[in-house]
């Protein structure tokens, strides 16, 4: 099963402070989180193409069981998750219906929506096959097209300590020490920039996009494509 860092998820949410707070609480378990407030924002973007959709039924213009339709005629294998306060028993039979995975009752425990996130990652064909497969004793990367490149002994380790860390992120300081450099050198954050830039054009080579290693500004880098060791 991938890592939540590789997974992006569509929410769709129209109350202001409840989508932020949703999506505040997404980031920080490491989940990639494109937020809208109505279902033709998000129809009108590049995001529909998430493995996972989030949906209030109770949107503005257009509902979410519609939402929740349309996205399957876009992308049938996407996972559905509604959000709302219609708990009736002929208000969940509507929204399975429309083709909910989950119908989940309003307010969302965090806990909860992130194991039905996590059921429906171990289902989803999609998120089953993983982008990149290391060949650690050969150093060979190859992507799902079959194309490979060969990395070297200093890439192969900061790919292997990212793809290992909880939730693929890493601190400057954690990087440091997986890659033996000095904590105290002034130019510990350019030297870890040339090393992960060095990589990315690696993984560029392979269809990888340019945040398949993310920085995040303050704090380390995290790996946004799954990786699978032979």
């Amino acid at each position: 099963m991938p890592t939540r860092s590789a997974i992006k998820l569509l929410l769709v949410e129209d109350h202001l402070a409840l989508r932020e707070m949703i999506t505040e609480s997404l980031q920080t378990l490491g989940y990639q989180v494109a937020p809208y407030e109505s279902a033709e924002a998000a129809l009108s973007s590049a995001d529909t193409d998430s493995p996972i959709a989030l949906l209030d039924i109770n949107l503005p213009g257009e509902d979410g069981m519609r939402l929740a339709q349309k996205l399957r005629i876009l992308n049938p294998s996407i996972g559905v998750i509604l959000m709302t306060v219609r708990n009736r028993l002929t208000d969940k039979l509507e929204g399975y219906e429309a083709g909910a995975d989950f119908y989940l009752p309003k307010p969302v425990d965090p806990q909860e929506l992130d194991a039905a996130i996590l059921a429906l990652c171990r289902r989803l064909p999609d998120l089953q096959r993983t982008d990149l497969t290391l060949h650690y004793t050969s150093q060979q990367l190859t992507n799902r097209k079959k194309i490979q490149v060969t990395l070297s002994a200093e890439d192969c380790r900061l790919l292997t300590v990212l793809a290992q860390a909880p939730n693929s992120r890493l601190e400057y300081w954690e990087l440091a020490e997986h890659l033996a450099l000095d904590l105290d050198s002034e130019t510990l954050r350019t030297t870890l920039e040339k090393r992960v830039s060095r990589l990315r054009r690696k993984l560029r080579e392979l269809d990888q996009p340019s945040t398949a290693i993310k920085a995040l500004r303050g704090y380390g880098y995290q790996l946004t494509c799954t990786l699978r060791f032979l």
